[in-house]
């Protein structure tokens, strides 16, 4: 499974680089490099401060939009990224074809950089806000499953700053510290009759993939966003200082048949609509809440419906 999935991306990224192969710029002489070398170093030493295009942090104003972007997906055992679109994610209302041009901060980054249909607004606190439902096959289960296994993360980013998720550990003394980490996992691997997470840090010298062959696989579909900012009454808006992200796992049930396309980035059983029994604009998801369990050998379809707070 995973040669096959690793071959096909490897191939789409070879046919991408020979496209763009024939517009390749010229390599510099070297003086030609070190005289432009000069000419930069010389026009920054008249400036005395300066934000790059891009990176300077915007003004905002209460109910102001705000476009959450995704860089990538990676993976610290496979050192292999790939495109956040290269699982079926919830793609409504985005433009695979014509993205937005990116800025220079977004270019600096080096990789390439697709919007998200999250829907936010400054300020605005909306719990239970449904996106997407989709169907899955079996083989996009299995796509799912691989990289759940292998560690793999999504790493969203807000106003150019990465989403971070807060972890816990305790010290030698018994305290707890909290610390950070980029991105969020797309699920977890757990022992078979039970919940208990595997431990990359262990020192047993097990593999995840051999507990999701004989364990379960948990998916996260609902995501709960904390968007921190500084408001300047100065300056009259708000800047965005900080992006967090809770990952959870929930088989969402719902009693009424619902049209999904009409629940696009709406609050679960607002106005008696789109209504839910997992969640809902005053009842959050929470860790008791019964997870999505992926089952790859499955060959019905698995229906996840793919929610978020903010």
């Amino acid at each position: 499974r995973r040669q096959c999935f690793q071959c096909q991306c490897c191939v789409n990224a070879m046919a991408r680089r020979t496209h763009s192969a024939g517009n390749a710029l010229p390599l510099w002489r070297p003086a030609s490099l070190a005289m432009f070398s000069c000419l930069l170093l010389g026009t920054l030493s008249l400036t005395a401060a300066f934000y790059l295009p891009g990176v300077a942090p915007t003004d905002y104003h209460k109910g102001d939009d705000l476009k959450p972007k995704v860089e990538a997906l990676t993976s610290v055992r496979t050192q292999l990224p790939y495109e956040y679109y290269v699982l079926p994610f919830c793609d409504q209302g985005v433009n695979m074809v014509n993205q937005d041009a990116l800025n220079l901060g977004e270019v600096l980054r080096g990789s390439r950089i697709y919007e998200l249909p999250y829907k936010f607004s400054m300020g605005v606190d909306e719990n239970c806000k449904i996106l997407c439902r989709k169907k899955y096959s079996q083989q996009e289960i299995e796509a799912f499953s691989l990289m759940i296994e292998e560690d793999y993360r999504a790493h969203f980013l807000l106003d150019n700053l990465p989403v971070a998720m807060s972890v816990f550990h305790e010290s030698d003394d018994g305290s707890t510290l909290k610390a950070y980490e980029t991105g969020y996992p797309l699920g977890h691997v757990t022992r078979a009759g039970s919940m208990e997470m595997f431990d990359p840090d262990n020192d047993k010298g097990e593999d995840p993939e051999q507990w999701g062959a004989t364990g379960q696989i948990v998916l996260f579909n609902h995501l709960r966003f904390t968007i921190l900012y500084h408001e300047d009454p100065s300056r009259h808006g708000m800047r965005i200082v900080g992006f967090e992200v809770e990952p959870y796992s929930v088989e969402h049930t719902y009693v009424n048949q619902i049209d999904f396309d009409e629940c696009f980035n709406e609050i679960a059983g607002e106005n008696n609509n789109c209504a839910l029994n997992t969640c809902s604009a005053t009842d959050k998801v929470s860790l008791s809440s019964p997870p999505l369990l992926l089952d790859p050998k499955k060959t019905k379809p698995t229906e996840v419906i793919w929610t978020y707070d903010v």
